[in-house]
């Protein structure tokens, strides 16, 4: 199965040979590139989790002029933050049920520390979009991806339902 955030799996890919060949690139150019790599994660998680959101819709929506509707408002940002207060908002929209079964899945899967990794990263990533100088390193950033990974695979599992 490929990826399920292949630019991110192929930024943290780059960026750990990169240190394994160059050792001592200074530290000021890591820190830009892990800033980079987490605003890259975050909005990959966005764009997948509304990609998933049009997928359930256009299979259940059989009314054309609704479904444009809808889909209009999807492709304007189903969702602007990739934080899991935000999807399992969204995803309680579809029901209170798909809200219930996103938080559980999320919750078994990596818990309360990992729903805060994944916010952290999402803040840390707003910060930088307003110049306020942030502060994630790589390996809370590859914590960050492993949680986002998971988050994705629940919210396909949940509409899946």
């Amino acid at each position: 199965m490929p990826p399920l955030l292949p630019l991110t799996e192929l930024a943290l890919s780059d960026y750990r040979e990169h240190i394994a060949r160059y050792p001592d690139t200074d530290q000021a150019i890591l820190d830009h590139l892990v800033q980079h790599i987490n605003a890259l994660m975050c909005a990959e998680v966005e764009r997948e989790v509304s990609r998933l959101f049009r997928e359930r819709i256009t299979k259940d929506c059989q009314d054309a002029a609704t479904l444009n509707h809808i889909l209009w408002y999807i492709r304007r940002g189903a969702v602007s933050n990739a934080t899991f207060q935000e999807i399992r908002d969204k995803l309680s929209r579809f029901s209170n049920e798909h809200g219930k079964n996103f938080d559980d899945r999320v919750r078994q899967s990596v818990g309360d520390v990992g729903i805060g990794r994944m916010t952290v990263a999402v803040e840390r990533r707003n910060a930088t979009a307003h110049d306020i100088p942030p502060s994630i390193t790589f390996q809370e950033l590859e914590a960050a991806y492993n949680v986002a990974k998971k988050v994705v695979e629940a919210v396909r599992l949940t509409l899946e339902t």
